[in-house]
């Protein structure tokens, strides 16, 4: 999933918009839909580790 304008992603400093999610706790996200991927990371509780990659 992108990092969206406003989401709490984008509003924590250091995720930007147009970011891309590549990976939750080592679980490939590159085809998920937004909503499953924010669901890895609301399931994960209080430690998460976000793979992401940075637009060219």
């Amino acid at each position: 999933g992108h990092i969206q304008e406003n989401s709490p992603a984008a509003r924590c400093g250091r995720l930007h918009v147009g970011d891309r999610i590549l990976a939750v706790n080592g679980v490939d996200t590159s085809n998920m839909h937004h909503k499953d991927v924010v669901s890895l990371i609301k399931d994960s509780g209080f430690s998460v580790a976000l793979t992401i990659g940075h637009p060219p």
